[in-house]
């Protein structure tokens, strides 16, 4: 077989094996949702800052969130399945309206799965507050305990019931397109194939 021709098919080969398969790498959503931001492909992280696999995938999403195209927005959501889970939806809320989100977002996911700080405690997680450098615990805690806050935590819970989450980390793309679980790099692969195809539609 000439050089060329065997070039050619495996150049094939992969491209078909790239190929993402619905049921298999992701699912459509029963439901979908309107996008935050209309012009633009939006993909939403769903996580927990107790979820093992949210944290082994952090390092890599961090990374590839640095250099999304312009027509892709990118946001978190911490999800709620029940009262538990609130306080966790607070302390999220309370990272995007401080803007310490960027800060505190990964040491967060490592408080809660490597050093097993429950950050569900309010106790603990000023304990650890106290820990991060720059933050003022009081200005802190005085959000978290606010209304606005309040009004976060009721709209985690009702989102995480709008788009029907069922793991973590689920990452939904263009409002109708979510992931199954994978490794991380198998999963951003994923998310850029569903990007791609959400352009074309």
């Amino acid at each position: 077989m000439k050089k060329w021709l065997f070039a050619a098919l495996l150049l094939v080969a992969g491209v078909a094996q790239a190929a993402i398969v619905e049921g298999k790498d992701y699912v459509l959503l029963a439901k979908p949702q309107p996008v935050a931001t209309p012009g633009k492909v939006e993909v939403i992280e769903f996580f927990s800052y107790h979820c093992v696999h949210c944290f082994n995938l952090e390092p890599s999403i961090a990374a590839w969130s640095k250099k999304l195209p312009k027509d892709v927005s990118f946001r978190r959501e911490q999800i709620v399945w029940g009262k538990q889970m609130e306080p966790l939806a607070r302390l999220f809320a309370t990272f995007n309206i401080t803007k310490t989100l960027d800060r505190l977002h990964a040491p967060a996911l490592t408080a809660m799965v490597q050093q097993r700080v429950n950050l569900a405690d309010e106790a603990e997680m000023s304990k650890w507050l106290a820990t991060q450098k720059g933050v003022d615990g009081k200005a802190f805690m005085q959000v978290y305990k606010s209304f606005g806050v309040n009004s976060q935590v009721a709209r985690a819970t009702q989102i995480t019931r709008d788009y029907a989450i069922q793991g973590t980390p689920t990452i939904v793309v263009a409002g109708k397109y979510a992931t199954l679980a994978a490794e991380p790099a198998q999963l951003l692969r994923v998310v850029d194939e569903l990007i791609v195809k959400a352009r074309g539609k």
